[in-house]
């Protein structure tokens, strides 16, 4: 951390309380090593103090990667691949930043969970909003597999969001499964296709809009 004014103090905490003239003095980069919100302001004699500055720190719940088929949207990356193993989830504003927008096409994706695992659960996170081309999908289908070559359906999710439903909305699809051992989890999730006649953007490309790929 630094600040514009060169002989400025700057104190901050990590427990979420407001910083001041007693909390800590900055002098050198923070280890944390959990989710951690760092507040801090900056002091100097004559001066006032400035406003506070705040940033969260997310520790990934865990040593997934992921390899993404799809081409998610310049504009609505998510953060990047790894935006939907990260445990961050997005609100109903689509333009929030912990979303991936998928236009035109089906999300595919494949989570390593770099072991093999025993898995009793699989869904995945999704935003509908309508009036900005973003529906859900309309169904989720859920593969595993051992070598990441040899994939066998475990789940199809039917989503129960209507399309003429204009109102935003965020929904977690999570299906129970007969528990299973595995290393790798394919998630395919499947775009409404064409805008509906009866929608402002008829004939145009819907998008499909995940935050997390969610496995237990």
């Amino acid at each position: 951390m630094r600040s514009t004014a060169p002989k400025a103090t700057i104190r901050f905490t990590t427990d979420g309380s407001e910083p001041g003239k007693d909390s800590a003095i900055y002098t050198a980069p923070l280890i944390i090593d959990k989710t951690t919100t760092i507040k801090a302001v900056a002091m100097a004699e004559g001066f006032t103090q400035s406003a506070v500055a705040e940033a969260k720190f997310y520790k990934k719940p865990n040593n997934w990667t992921v390899s993404i088929a799809s081409k998610y949207s310049r504009q609505y990356t998510g953060g990047g691949d790894e935006g939907l193993i990260d445990g961050i989830r997005g609100s109903a504003n689509f333009a929030s930043g912990e979303w991936q927008g998928y236009q035109g096409q089906d999300f595919v994706a494949t989570v390593d969970l770099q072991k093999e695992m025993e898995i009793h659960e699989v869904g995945g996170g999704f935003l509908q909003n309508a009036r900005s081309w973003i529906w859900m999908p309309t169904h989720i289908e859920f593969e595993v597999s051992n070598d990441g070559t040899n994939f066998t359906k475990i789940a199809d999710i039917k989503t129960d969001v209507p399309a003429e439903d204009m109102d935003p909305k965020t929904r977690d699809y999570i299906q129970a499964i007969n528990p299973v051992k595995a290393r790798y989890v394919r998630v395919h999730a499947y775009n409404l296709g064409k805008i509906p006649s009866w929608h402002p953007g008829a004939g145009g490309d819907a998008y499909i809009f995940v935050d997390e790929v969610l496995i237990k």
